[in-house]
């Protein structure tokens, strides 16, 4: 009996501490990675904006040949876009909206991941012109992390994990730029 009150006293303690610190946790996990382009930062605006140029930035669709693509509305616009559907492994599938176009200075966009699981984030391109022909381009994407699930945000760096990733798809934007 003294044992049993005892696990059931440890697995108590165990969900109050996992509660307590889950509010007290970020609800998302962010990258930041920026690269110097030697390119106008309206070349590099026309070229961002549109989603079937952002497609071929990333990583993963280069990686994954069963990975298709579809798109609605005009892409370069504001609520333009695209369903990617791939191998479940590499890129999984999900849709990218464009949710906001500062002409040579933003743009946004929502994801929402439908598989391997459910996700949303956000990533925005932001365009700081550092000359006539020089242009830095930060890449930030946010990651939900939602509670109770946030704890893992203590085990789990979105950052050391897929950074990389992003560094990848900004030096493959700054070669297309550089032609």
């Amino acid at each position: 009996m003294n044992k049993g009150r005892l696990f059931i006293f440890f697995l108590l303690s165990l969900v109050l501490v996992t509660a307590g610190l889950s509010f007290f946790l970020p609800t998302h996990q962010t990258i930041k990675k920026s690269v110097t382009i030697n390119a106008p930062v309206a070349k590099i605006f026309a070229h961002l904006s549109k989603l079937e140029n952002f497609n071929k930035l990333t990583v993963w669709g280069l990686q994954d040949s069963l990975l298709q693509y579809s798109y609605t509305g005009m892409d370069g616009s504001v609520g333009a876009s695209t369903t990617w559907k791939g191998t479940p492994e590499i890129s999984g599938q999900g849709t990218i909206t464009v949710t906001g176009l500062q002409v040579d200075r933003t743009i946004g966009h929502d994801i929402n991941f439908t598989t391997p699981q459910k996700g949303a984030a956000t990533s925005t391109f932001n365009l700081l012109p550092t000359g006539n022909t020089t242009t830095e381009v930060s890449w930030v994407f946010k990651m939900a992390t939602p509670r109770p699930m946030n704890i893992f945000n203590l085990l789990f760096s979105l950052d050391e994990q897929m950074g990389v990733d992003f560094e990848k798809g900004l030096s493959a934007l700054k070669m297309r730029m550089e032609k």
